[in-house]
């Protein structure tokens, strides 16, 4: 079994008045959820959904209820869309090795390809009469916008810009005459509007915010649109809110107002309600699973935060970080749940704990909000702590992790690994050169240290002997991989995946220690930390 700290909540889908009042929950799910769309008829919400471990197309009820999986195939699908009947669904799909362009029939399932070509084509929006789609693509290098015929014949071209400027986010306007879509061509992104047929191009937005998504009024008279911004207060930057704006640029208001929230992908239904994804109700938990993605189970979460689940070696409680209180602190709980219990209480920031092999004491790191200021442990049962190491001022440290043999004490200083003894008494460094190095995590006989680095094209995993010597690299480019975490038998190592800034892709793979491809453990939410319950 592991542990982890789940994502939950990440994002969900809502609806709100155009004017900002009324909003309403969708999402029936704690996993991951975006891109809600009404059907044409008003009857059903089209969005995608993790819930079953990777993102796929769902089909509900118009208030989120009684959800149905259109989609299933181990690559991802996105970006649905509405055929004017409301019996079909275009979508983007990267189960033939790039994002292709698919349209299902609700009805029987049936799946037929649109798009055959090298590039990455998204973004599908269906024009009005049902005849065409349109659509971005990367086919000519950067980004434009292109229509297709239904049956995938008859591919045009509509926007042409410099090489390194995108064009995107398509949506026909209801009488079918206008595409407003998002483009940098101006610098950051904005909103524009072109007639059907590429031309007479105008520019609706205009500030030093990027403006993306549009999505048309019923009336076609007004135009909703995420914008992002810079919000110390956010979870993940950047964040955003949903806009509505005249066609002729008048008329901006917003619509979102949560502060530290980001709210995007918009879209108005015809019952006059704007349906969109945010991540206001995100939260941080403590959880437990089999490999398998079995017998998930939630035992701590907050909005404030709470992470870092480590067993004890008896594999009956876990003691994790919490933000409950404002500041970092230590606390247990039973892996069979209950009520926590904190073993610290301070206004310092104690972080990073990890329990001594015979479950008596537990290491961690303390300092400020300017860094760290020392190696600590203290009793399981809680007490004073007793500093074993002292950083200079303001030091960079973090992920403590007591040796299997009780000996000594690995974490991470200035962004190195180090190892001290177990009382302070000897202070080493294992790694140099380039890259930041974090999260170490020891082999079952003490003799190795796994931990992940980004001194090559992304962050991987690497395994270095724990008396030093050179690092050998267990994954491959491609995704960020961190937060290793070797198995008490010796044989596999769990470690988190996403790719590159998207903490809400993150998933947990176990691979071999010998090598082979790793394996995805099935979570429908987003997950980091891994962490083996101890052998029983």
């Amino acid at each position: 079994m592991l542990s982890y700290t789940a994502l939950l909540k990440a994002e969900q889908l809502y609806s709100v008045a155009p004017d900002g009042s009324g909003t309403r929950t969708l999402s029936t799910s704690d996993a991951v959820e975006y891109e809600p769309v009404l059907s044409p008829d008003g009857t059903r919400l089209a969005f995608v959904s993790q819930r079953d471990g990777n993102p796929e197309i769902y089909v509900a009820n118009a208030d989120g209820s009684g959800a149905a999986r259109v989609t299933s195939h181990p690559a991802f699908d996105w970006d649905p869309a509405w055929a004017p009947d409301s019996r079909r669904l275009a979508f983007a799909s990267g189960r033939d090795g790039q994002s292709e362009l698919y349209v299902v029939e609700l009805e029987t399932l049936a799946l037929a390809r649109l798009t055959r070509t090298a590039a990455d084509e998204e973004n599908p929006s269906w024009s009005p009469d049902g005849a065409r789609i349109a659509f971005s693509s990367d086919r000519d290098g950067d980004e434009e916008i292109f229509v297709v015929n239904a049956d995938g014949t008859g591919v045009v071209q509509l926007t042409s810009t410099a090489s390194d400027d995108d064009d995107r986010y398509p949506s026909w306007s209801p009488d079918g005459t206008r595409i407003a879509f998002t483009s940098d061509r101006d610098g950051d992104e904005e909103i524009f509007v072109m007639n059907a047929d590429g031309t007479g191009v105008s520019r609706v937005t205009r500030n030093e915010d990027d403006d993306w998504w549009p999505a048309w009024a019923p009336d076609g008279t007004r135009i909703a649109f995420a914008s992002d911004a810079e919000d110390e207060g956010a979870l993940f930057e950047p964040v955003g809110d949903i806009f509505v704006v005249n066609v002729d640029g008048s008329g901006l208001h917003p619509v979102t107002t949560r502060r530290g929230a980001a709210d995007f992908s918009p879209s108005w239904g015809v019952d006059g309600r704007i349906r969109f994804t945010s991540d206001r109700a995100a939260m941080f938990a403590i959880e437990t699973a089999q490999v398998d993605g079995s017998g998930r189970k939630t035992l701590a979460a907050s909005a404030a935060g709470d992470g870092l689940g480590r067993w004890s070696p008896d594999g009956r409680r876990l003691a994790y970080m919490t933000y409950r209180g404002g500041d970092a602190e230590i606390a247990v709980i039973s892996a069979a749940g209950g009520d926590a219990r904190y073993l610290t209480r301070n206004r310092l920031e104690d972080i990073f704990p990890s329990w001594s092999p015979d479950g008596k004491r537990i290491a961690f790191l303390r300092g400020t909000e300017d860094g760290a200021t020392g190696l600590y442990v203290m009793k399981a049962s809680g007490g004073a702590a007793r500093a074993i190491l002292f950083f200079e001022e303001d030091s960079s440290a973090c992920c403590a992790a007591w040796s299997p043999d009780g000996t000594r004490i690995a974490f991470v200083l200035e962004d190195e690994i180090a190892v001290v003894t177990a009382n302070g008494g000897r202070l080493s460094t294992l790694t140099s050169g380039p890259g930041d190095k974090t999260s170490p995590s020891w082999s079952p006989d003490s003799r190795r240290i796994v931990f992940d680095s980004d001194q090559g094209l992304d962050w991987d995993v690497y395994v270095v002997p724990a008396r030093g010597g050179a690092a050998k690299r267990l994954t491959r480019p491609g995704m960020d991989d961190e937060f290793p975490d070797w198995s008490p038998d010796g044989r596999l190592i769990a470690y988190s995946a996403r790719a590159e800034d998207n903490g809400y892709d993150s998933a947990l793979y176990v691979m071999s220690v010998t090598g082979g491809a790793p394996r995805r453990v099935p979570l429908p939410v987003p997950a980091i930390f891994p962490d083996w319950q101890p052998l029983r």
